[in-house]
């Protein structure tokens, strides 16, 4: 995805951080219990873990949509610590520190509150972009 700002186009997502979103940060919610998509989710494997498409699972998709506006580094997933060994498998390369433990799943409102308090203290003046992680989005180029 190509950004323009100020007659100048960056190329986002790419090794190099975009200039108009330095201070962009996506922030992904993967919480859940396991219980809508049931039999296919479990309280240990929930939505965001779900392969739809048989290639890759919810979560990754969300993480390659990000992608395209954020390097990795700016990426964040907030979700249960009982979740995170296969968060991890599914996003190897995403760095440790950004994943963010819920210390227990009060839903939306303490997540994002939880999010938005971890990234002032990385940066202040982060922008935050929240999306939740068990959409499926079958035309991502229209």
């Amino acid at each position: 995805m190509a950004v323009r700002k100020d007659a100048k186009t960056t190329q986002a997502g790419s090794g190099r951080k975009a200039h108009a979103f330095r201070d962009t940060y996506f922030v992904i919610m993967a919480g859940g219990k396991g219980e809508r998509f049931w039999p296919l989710s479990t309280q240990l494997v929930p939505k965001p873990i779900v392969s739809l498409t048989g290639r890759k699972t919810l979560i990754e998709l969300t993480v390659d949509r990000a992608r395209r506006i954020v390097p990795l580094d700016h990426i964040f997933v907030v979700l249960g610590g009982e979740h995170l060994p296969i968060a991890k498998k599914c996003l190897p390369r995403l760095p440790g520190e950004n994943f963010i433990i819920e210390p227990v799943g009060r839903d939306t409102a303490p997540c994002v509150g939880l999010a938005a308090a971890t990234l002032r203290r990385r940066n202040p003046g982060s922008v935050m972009v929240v999306l939740p992680s068990d959409h499926y989005v079958p035309d991502e180029a229209g």
